[in-house]
């Protein structure tokens, strides 16, 4: 299967029954899970497990995503999906990340782009991205405007 060498993170899948529709294909919400479920990998992966976002009062929360579809999915198939970072969204509050889905055979299958942030449970809003996921994304300098914040 291509990998992507930026790629940050990446997790392989094997379509379910479940994850497929009448059209006998997988169904576009069944892309979204795949990518979600990439994406709380990542944030295990460098530390911002359960227990981490409990202690920070904090909750990823989605503000956009989009997916653009390439080649079908089919029960049985293996997948991989993989994480890279986005365009910057020009706030201290929110940030893009992508997501490629690759069929078993390399060819690209998806593109899915999600924008979200992180929710502070206790203030009830929206907060400034943890410095654990600024700096594994290389999002060390976002220029400070009033719209940033």
């Amino acid at each position: 299967m291509s990998q992507n060498s930026e790629a940050l993170y990446q997790k392989e899948f094997e379509v379910r029954w479940s994850d497929c529709d009448a059209n006998n294909h997988m169904r576009h919400s069944a892309y979204a899970d795949f990518c979600a479920h990439t994406r709380l990998g990542f944030m295990n992966q460098i530390g911002m497990n359960d227990k981490w976002l409990k202690e920070q009062r904090l909750g990823p929360v989605l503000f956009k995503e989009e997916t653009e579809y390439f080649r079908e999915l089919f029960m049985g198939e293996k997948v991989v999906v993989t994480l890279e970072p986005g365009e910057p969204t020009g706030s201290k509050k929110s940030i893009q990340v992508i997501n490629t889905i690759y069929r078993e055979n390399g060819e690209l299958a998806a593109v899915h782009k999600a924008v979200f942030g992180w929710f502070d449970s206790e203030k009830r809003k929206v907060v400034e991205l943890p410095s654990m996921i600024r700096q594994v994304c290389l999002l060390d300098f976002i220029p400070s405007t009033p719209e940033n914040n």
